[in-house]
């Protein structure tokens, strides 16, 4: 295992190690052999009839689950066919040995030293996704569907997939992290939208996680992409899935979830009694149902305009005006919805509209400034925006002309009610906080082999 350090005992004892998976539509009935050291344990128990940990005699699994293996070579594949139902799946989540960290001279976990899995040095050395197709096939399985778990499989917050492949501009969600690991020679997190936009992406990626059938007939899973928020409270943990039908469905991953589920539906209905225009949704037991809307959202959409140079500091004052006019619409009835945000709002260039989704948050009594803070402070951070030289001078100048100079009520108001630990939680606060420790001794080192 690459994990390390309070990154690996984070994993260990959060939610986070089961969102790999947590995602997945299980059939409840089936029976499932769960060979995930325990980590997948209780989510497996949760959503499947019967959950095995060690084969049986005389019993062939309808799922199994195998959760970074130390092994994946073609006798062991082979036996895992050998135990699967004549309509079984395999799910097989496991580190990429070319993953980009191992480019940056992480220590082999293997040998313990840097570049090995690029050689496949080591004892039983992981393929990647071509030879692990190629033994799949072998074994028996039929078909695959694959994967790809960001920043990996350990700790996952998105879930792309061959059918649902990311673009340059996908590290508007993503946090990739680093380790204390001392072998790394750089920090590789700059080079994520450079292997997407190069096309290395499905060689260099983190993390595989591979659906393999036994039957070449039955369906793959409908689900082309997952966000998942595990590393939220329980209330506040979702998986939201994209299918292939033309759904995108908004699911709990904890039963206080199904609460919040409700709040978000209300919210929606109020938005639109209001003017907004919001994307449909029903609640369907316990999950917020939606049509899929094959729109950017408005920073994806600022992202495509800004690598073609044609985004300009009036384009988004403009965008922003009217998201201010929108806030203070929602918040005539004396609620601040502060989710009004570019980042949860898809743009539709053809008839220039504003579509929002997933309005989870708001909170009366406050004013409606506080939202769109929250909305302009996206430039100082959005990564869409780092490094547009103009962008710091627009947040500035939207400062002033929406009246927000006195800093200090702001950020007051903001550490009241603390927005960051309300949307991504302390979990996610801390694996932000070790990224920034490692990724400055990276730093020293580089400067002191200079």
């Amino acid at each position: 295992m690459a994990l390390s350090g309070k990154l690996l005992e984070w994993y260990r004892s959060s939610a986070i190690r089961e969102a790999v998976l947590s995602w997945y539509p299980f059939d409840p009935s089936a029976c499932c052999l769960d060979l995930s050291a325990g980590m997948l344990h209780g989510l497996l128990s949760q959503r499947l009839a019967e959950v095995h940990t060690a084969p049986l005699p005389g019993i062939r699994y309808d799922y199994l689950v195998v959760l970074d293996p130390p092994d994946l070579s073609n006798e062991v594949l082979a036996h895992l066919h050998a135990a699967a139902s004549d309509r079984g799946k395999l799910l097989v989540a496991y580190e990429n040995p070319f993953a980009l960290r191992y480019w940056a001279g992480h220590t082999a976990p293997g040998t313990g030293r840097p570049y090995d899995t690029l050689f496949g040095r080591g004892e039983s050395p992981l393929p990647g996704k071509a030879e692990l197709a190629a033994r799949l096939a072998r074994a028996g399985f039929a078909a695959a569907k694959w994967y790809y778990p960001l920043a990996d499989h350990w700790l996952t917050t998105e879930v792309y997939s061959d059918t649902f492949l990311p673009n340059e501009f996908y590290n508007q969600r993503l946090v990739p992290y680093l380790d204390d690991d001392e072998g790394r020679c750089f920090d590789e997190r700059g080079l994520y939208r450079e292997i997407v936009r190069g096309g290395a992406f499905e060689f260099m990626c983190g993390a595989y996680l591979v659906e393999a059938r036994v039957c070449a007939d039955d369906a793959p899973c409908a689900v082309e992409y997952a966000a998942v928020t595990a590393y939220r409270e329980p209330r506040k943990r979702f998986a939201t899935t994209l299918c292939d039908d033309g759904t995108a469905v908004k699911a709990p991953l904890h039963p206080d979830g199904v609460a919040t589920i409700g709040r978000i539906a209300k919210n929606h209905d109020e938005l639109r009694s209001l003017g907004l225009q919001v994307v449909e949704g029903e609640v369907v037991n316990g999950t917020l149902v939606m049509p899929r809307v094959g729109l950017p959202t408005l920073y994806d959409y600022w992202a495509m305009r800004l690598a073609v140079g044609r985004l300009s500091a009036t384009e988004v004052t403009v965008a922003f005006d009217r998201i201010r006019d929108d806030i203070y619409r929602a918040a005539q009835n004396g609620t601040c919805y502060w989710e009004l945000v570019p980042a949860n709002c898809f743009y539709d260039a053809d008839k220039d509209a504003l579509i929002y989704f997933d309005q989870e948050y708001c909170t009366k009594g406050i004013s409606p400034d506080l939202a769109l803070a929250r909305a302009v402070s996206g430039l100082r951070y959005s990564p869409a925006f780092a490094e547009v030289p103009w962008a710091q001078g627009l947040y500035e100048s939207l400062v002033e002309r929406y009246g927000l100079q006195d800093g200090r009520d702001m950020i007051r108001e903001l550490a009241e009610l603390d927005t960051y630990s309300e949307v991504f939680g302390d979990e996610h606060r801390l694996m932000q906080d070790l990224t920034r420790k490692h990724a400055a001794r990276i730093g020293q080192r580089r400067e002191a082999a200079v």
